[in-house]
């Protein structure tokens, strides 16, 4: 019952304060150009570009969920004022990391949903089962960038380092630490098929993976959320709040 008066307490903020408005109308062009964009093509087509281009932007996008979750908790002293009202550590740490998951989710679906209407209007109709099927594998993807998210807030603690960190991550991390493992620790190799942000674009072709890959990525996308949860609970168990 307190995780859930929380939740309408945050989710009463956000729309008082119309926090993330620029981010959501940011997202709802962006889907919208690029179904213009693909006005030319088939909408399938369309919209697996889009779905896959997608992903190379909204990790930015995303940073706005953190702040609105995280940062303003830790900026304004929430977190003192709910402690010291009697609320229990662990009732807030999963308030906030279900109002970063929902948030992620309606952010992602924003993009998603603009991306989709635009195509319809732009190109046609198109085979709707197999879209559900590329967002379905994207969905615990997010999940666990949403997880990063809230590891970062709580290990870095100051919000422009922490966006800085995950955009830093969502844009090079990949690349890099892929050059690393196939250089130095090529009998690794299996460790690519888990790193998920490159994965989002990669499940956009589901279709040319193997069952076995696609296990894989969906897997340890669920397991590197879960152990970045139980860090950050970890460490926000013992942070001291002035």
């Amino acid at each position: 019952m307190i995780i859930f008066n929380t939740l309408k307490a945050d989710f009463y903020r956000i729309i008082k304060s119309a926090l993330g408005f620029y981010s959501i109308v940011g997202l709802m062009v962006l889907g919208l150009l690029f179904a213009f964009l693909g006005k030319d093509t088939s909408a399938l087509e369309t919209l697996e570009s889009g779905l896959g281009n997608g992903t190379l932007l909204l990790p930015v996008f995303l940073t706005n969920v953190f702040v609105i979750a995280w940062g303003h908790e830790f900026s304004f002293r929430i977190v003192n004022n709910s402690l010291i009202s009697g609320m229990k550590r662990s009732q807030f740490f999963i308030s906030k990391v279900l109002l970063t998951f929902i948030l992620t989710l309606f952010f992602v679906g924003m993009y998603t949903g603009s991306l989709l209407l635009g195509t319809y209007f732009f190109s046609g109709g198109f085979e709707i089962m197999s879209v559900l099927k590329v967002i379905a594998l994207q969905t615990p993807l997010y999940l666990a960038a949403g997880s990063l998210g809230i590891l970062l807030f709580n290990v870095l603690k100051t919000s422009y380092v922490c966006i800085a960190a995950f955009i830093s991550i969502a844009f090079i991390g990949d690349n890099l630490l892929g050059n690393v493992i196939s250089t130095y620790f090529s009998q690794y190799d299996f460790i690519l098929d888990t790193l998920f942000f490159s994965n989002l674009r990669t499940v956009v072709g589901y279709e040319a993976l193997s069952q076995g890959t696609l296990q894989l990525m969906m897997v340890s996308s669920v397991v590197y959320g879960l152990l970045a949860l139980i860090v950050s609970f970890s460490v926000f168990q013992k942070r001291e709040f002035k």
